[in-house]
């Protein structure tokens, strides 16, 4: 990467950084919803890890 996207993305995450620290008070809904999709998409990816894990020990026998 050179220099100017490493400022563009450290600006990104300063902005991402300060938008959660002021939506923290009033968080609703919407929030509760994006954190109950994250967890199901959690439960799904390992779930997905520790079915390749058990095919990789079947194949191998």
């Amino acid at each position: 990467m050179n220099t100017q996207s490493d400022i563009k993305l450290t600006d990104q995450l300063e902005r991402d950084l300060i938008e959660r620290e002021l939506d923290a008070p009033r968080l609703g809904f919407a929030y509760d919803v994006k954190r109950a999709i994250a967890a199901v998409q959690g439960v799904l990816a390992r779930l997905q890890s520790d079915a390749r894990k058990a095919k990789i020990v079947f194949a191998n026998g």
